[in-house]
């Protein structure tokens, strides 16, 4: 683990998921699972997550494997900002300048589903939103005498390393009408957030006097899911609606324990805590067509309300996030860290489309759309969005009667954004207080997604 000679001597490793995605479209939704073959029309074991109605229309019984490959680079640029703390005599440019990563990162995933009849039961474990980064050193300030936090990075008072998981663990039934299929899902859910950052006890970017934060917290909840398929023409055309509920649906927010170690200058403390955050639910609709028997067209999209996602507050075990409206410590006292999201609801839409050079050949090409969720106003580096446009092409073949390979590639271009001047962060009181993020942000994306789909 990182951190200099601020790391916690206690805290030899950080915990990292395998299954760790970054964040790739609105907010940390990464939703790759199955990659092309994976929507609200499917009919394969990706349908357990998108539409579990999907499975009421598979036919026999498959084992469906899932492995995505992701490559990621992120950088930003950050100048001096007003509402910097100034730099102490040999330690200038220490929050300034630029700040980089490159990671790659498996993703697997695994499903199953089983036709009896009419009816269909399912099952999956898989990873539908989460993200995971560790930022790139900065050699200028390696080994330096007086001032050894900012060899971290310009990125360091938000993000130094850290993982935001939700591991999904999902049990789907399913009932076909003839043409009309309803199916629902259950779905156990690991929650997870780790993250270490630079920090001062006032929240400002003080170089003199930063020490280190490590937030380690996690908890299992609950969610479910609905959906219908309708062959709207036999054999050629399929409609599909789907809603995926939030995390703990029927709480007001989902909260995550576990602890919170700070190093403030040598004096280092832990505490019990509590994370209070609120993660979306997510309205799908797709259609599928076949014009003629070696063509099919998709498209599909989707609606997330992101809007949920309106602050990340750290509190003792137990207590409530109360706070003022600009953020400052409410009657409780409870609140140790607080950070402002106000998010935005975000939309989604795709196109594929497969051609079959013949029986045992399928190739395939999608395009889509992605806007973001986070505003200018509370962009920063832990958890950046961008709007997205993604393009991908592969293939699945059939290499006997009960086993079918795919592969593909997406790669996905983020616009730049450049929040310089617009954000909030330091306006507002301790707890809220975080130092202002306004920057350059850019990042891109490539996924390789293999899959097997056995059929017994």
């Amino acid at each position: 683990m990182r951190g200099g000679p601020f790391a916690f001597g206690l805290l030899s490793s950080f915990c990292a998921l395998s299954q760790a995605l970054p964040a790739r479209a609105s907010g940390f939704a990464v939703a790759r699972f199955g990659g092309e073959q994976g929507h609200p029309t499917a009919t394969n074991a990706t349908a357990v997550y998108y539409n579990p109605a999907g499975i009421g229309m598979s036919q026999g019984t498959h084992l469906f494997a899932d492995l995505n490959l992701v490559w990621r680079t992120q950088s930003l640029s950050r100048p001096a900002s007003p509402n910097d703390t100034p730099d102490p005599p040999g330690g200038e440019g220490a929050n300034t300048g630029d700040a980089s990563l490159f990671n790659i990162l498996p993703a697997p995933g695994v499903g199953a589903t089983a036709k009896f009849g009419d009816f269909a039961l399912g099952g999956a474990i898989y990873v539908p939103m989460g993200g995971r980064a560790k930022w790139d050193t900065n050699p200028d300030w390696e080994n330096h005498p007086q001032f050894p936090g900012p060899v971290d990075g310009v990125q360091r008072w938000w993000v130094i390393e850290g993982e935001l998981i939700e591991t999904y663990v999902t049990l789907a039934a399913a009932y076909d009408f003839g043409r009309l299929s309803v199916g629902t899902s259950f779905s156990l859910i690991r929650n997870q957030t780790n993250l270490i950052r630079a920090r001062v006890g006032s929240g400002t970017n003080s170089t003199a006097s930063e020490g280190r934060s490590w937030l380690n917290v996690s908890s299992v909840s609950w969610g479910f899911g609905a959906g219908v398929l309708y062959e709207a023409a036999p054999d050629a055309v399929w409609l599909g609606a789907s809603y995926t509920s939030k995390p703990d649906p029927f709480s007001d927010e989902l909260i995550e324990s576990g602890t919170l170690k700070n190093n403030f200058g040598g004096r280092i403390s832990e505490d019990d805590v509590d994370l209070h955050q609120d993660l979306p639910d997510i309205y799908r609709l797709g259609i599928r067509a076949r014009p003629a028997k070696d063509i099919e067209l998709r498209l599909f999209g989707d609606f997330t309300r992101w809007s949920q996602m309106e602050r990340q507050c750290v509190v003792r075990k137990g207590q409530p996030c109360d706070l003022k409206p600009d953020g400052s410590q409410g009657p409780s006292g409870a609140v140790l860290q607080n950070q402002p999201r106000n998010w935005n609801d975000t939309f989604g839409v795709r196109a594929g489309t497969s051609f079959w050079t013949n029986q045992a050949t399928e190739l395939f090409a999608g395009a889509g759309f992605s806007s973001n969720a986070v505003p200018d106003e509370t962009l920063e580096p832990s958890l950046p969005d961008f709007d997205t446009i993604t393009l991908s092409l592969g293939g699945r073949f059939e290499l006997s009667d009960q086993v079918f390979v795919a592969g593909s590639y997406t790669q996905f271009v983020f616009l730049p954004r450049d929040n310089r001047g617009k954000g909030t962060l330091a306006q507002a009181q301790s707890p809220s207080a975080v130092p202002d993020a306004g920057a350059k942000y850019g990042q891109h994306i490539g996924a390789l997604n293999l899959n097997a789909d056995f059929e017994f």
